[in-house]
């Protein structure tokens, strides 16, 4: 019974982090046969949120049922209807042939309930009541899905990710991201009444070096500005954050705060040089509305998550990881003077990219995104988008992650990046020149459409490798036993396909699923590529001494091993030196390894 309750007992700690009040229905303590529900809907509803005028109806799964996309729909669509706390008609379904035997439990339920609409209607007397639908599955991850306005979906990823920033960080930066998570507004938690108004209150000015660079579109301020006066407005916008598709920053380092704390924070008041800040778009659109020209002075909107940290995340958040909230910092915020939001974001990610890659290394996962979200057409955004899709689907799907390092910990998926880089994806659209043999790349099979040209790289890949599937299996051997630096490997012997053979990997991209097709024309073209893949022993191959990165060694032992059945496939001279070396290298004949008998 506790396991099928853990998703409750993770929800309870989780508000109570958050500083929520918890009720919870679906819960041993009530049990199944009492259940709250919407009477207009019947729509069931597994605990309730509140906090302050926000309330949260909330459906809880464990993650253990195959249908959680089913459960997902039918929870929002049960709920449909409500869509403020004027349609909330909430009451308890009792189902059970003899209540004497759970009669206190009824007692409790009803209690819960008293409780709930006690509070909410002393909270509607003085606030505007706010309404948010979430569906809770901390245990399993769930691909990000559009939700209406007030829907959200916490999964195994976003949980992780909030947990990750309560244990490095603080419940207060916790409740600000959620409430960022949640579209709430400070503005939307004040009493209601004709003296409200719908616009954030603003600091007390600050005095501020205003300088505008014209070119890149850009007016910076910079001044001296106590944490403590700003902390509640920061947020980061992380890549880390599943649904924060405006994310661009790493998740923050517990060991690097603390190595701040102990060996700089303790000797130094501060830093000596800025923390870059970004104006959020979506509350700073007009400079008239917060700078005074003629006194030179900044008020700063009085609203969670305005302000957005682009450098120095971790010299900010060291302040507040040490309680050291009442020194100074000196800051510069930056205003994007554009015409449209998306347009400033794209100038932040920029930044703050620039900024990094001179400073230090990057992670390439993140690196590897930044570049797709700000230049959409790099070669990084084309393949990001392919290789997306096959996350879902075939060899790679659940296998690989963009996920970054810092919060794929104890997760058995590796970083796909590696896969990309050691298969040289990147410069697989475009022609390849080497020692004087020149092999067209994947783009003269392209057309002007982008999308259909991801959707045939797509195809490309997808039936390439699920042909080396089948003969993974034919040879009595598991697809993970392929680490990135043999697929890194296999996807390079793509272009010594090409020299020759192009027409057959056009059909690869121009058709879905090529290995259920009964045209007796693709089952040549699947016979063809079974073929060459069925000279590679790949036990031998698995079973190579290189280390993780020598994708080149691999390539050159595939297309040696290949090349002793059919000699006129590829060219040895696009090996690298290093595969050359290894293809050149006849000790490896002397090694005999048990083969199954249907390879050649």
């Amino acid at each position: 019974m506790k396991e099928s309750y853990s998703a409750n007992n993770v929800l309870k700690n989780f508000g109570k982090n958050l500083g929520f009040r918890v009720y919870i229905f679906d819960d041993p303590q009530i049990g199944p046969q009492i259940k709250l529900i919407d009477k207009s809907k019947k729509a069931e509803i597994d605990a309730i949120l509140l906090y302050g005028n926000i309330i949260c109806l909330v459906g809880i799964n464990n993650g253990k049922n195959k249908n959680i996309y089913k459960q997902i729909d039918k929870f929002f669509e049960k709920l449909d209807e409500i869509d403020n706390s004027s349609k909330l008609d909430l009451d308890l379904s009792i189902s059970a042939s003899d209540t004497d035997q759970i009669k206190d439990k009824i007692e409790s339920a009803r209690k819960l309930l008293k409780t709930i609409k006690k509070y909410l209607e002393k909270t509607s007397e003085g606030y505007d009541l706010i309404l948010k639908k979430i569906f809770f599955c901390p245990n399993k991850q769930v691909e990000r899905v559009e939700r209406k306005q007030n829907e959200f979906i916490i999964d195994k990823d976003v949980f992780e990710y909030f947990q990750e920033v309560y244990n490095r960080l603080s419940k207060r930066i916790l409740f600000n991201d959620f409430m960022y998570f949640l579209h709430i507004k400070k503005v939307d938690l004040q009493e209601s009444g004709v003296s409200r108004v719908r616009e954030p209150a603003t600091s007390n000015p600050y005095k501020v070096n205003r300088l505008e660079l014209e070119k890149e579109k850009i007016i910076t301020y910079s001044f001296p500005v106590k944490v403590k006066e700003i902390e509640d407005y920061v947020t980061v916008l992380r890549i880390a954050q599943k649904y924060n598709k405006e994310g661009f920053q790493r998740m923050i380092k517990l060991t690097r705060l603390n190595k701040i704390n102990k060996e700089y924070l303790s000797k130094h008041e501060t830093f000596p040089n800025n923390i870059i800040i970004g104006l959020s778009p979506e509350v700073y659109t007009q400079e008239v509305d917060f700078y005074n020209n003629k006194k030179e002075t900044i008020r700063l909107f009085n609203e969670y998550n305005s302000l957005i940290l682009i450098d120095g995340q971790h010299r900010f958040f060291s302040f507040v990881k040490g309680g050291k909230e009442n020194r100074y910092i000196l800051a510069t915020l930056v205003f994007f003077k554009v015409e449209n939001k998306e347009e400033a974001y794209s100038l932040m990610y920029n930044m703050f990219y620039k900024i990094n890659k001179t400073q230090e290394r990057i992670d390439p996962n993140l690196s590897f995104i930044l570049v797709a979200k700000i230049d959409p057409n790099s070669d990084e955004n084309f393949w990001y988008s392919v290789f997306k899709r096959l996350d879902k689907k075939g060899f790679f799907a659940n296998r690989f992650s963009f996920k970054e390092a810092t919060l794929r910990k104890g997760e058995s998926r590796k970083s796909i990046i590696s896969v990309i880089t050691y298969g040289g994806v990147l410069k697989l659209n475009k022609t390849y020149k080497r020692k004087g043999i020149k092999v067209e790349g994947l783009e003269t099979f392209y057309e002007k459409n982008k999308e259909r040209n991801i959707s045939f790289a797509f195809n490309l890949l997808k039936n390439y490798f699920d042909i080396i599937e089948a003969v993974l299996h034919s040879q009595n051997m598991k697809k993970d036993v392929l680490t990135p630096r043999e697929i890194g490997a296999l996807i390079r012997i793509i272009r010594h396909f090409m020299i020759k053979d192009k027409d057959k990997l056009r059909a690869l991209g121009s058709k879905k699923e090529i290995s259920k097709s009964t045209n007796e024309e693709d089952k040549e073209i699947l016979k063809y590529f079974k073929d060459i893949f069925d000279c590679v022993p790949f036990g031998e191959v698995v079973a190579l001494g290189y280390p993780a990165s020598n994708w080149a060694a691999i390539e050159g032992y595939i297309l040696k091993k290949i090349h002793k059945f059919k000699l006129d496939f590829g060219d040895k001279n696009l090996l690298s030196k290093k595969g050359l070396e290894v293809y050149e290298d006849t000790s490896w004949d002397e090694i005999k390894y048990q083969r199954n008998s249907n390879l050649v």
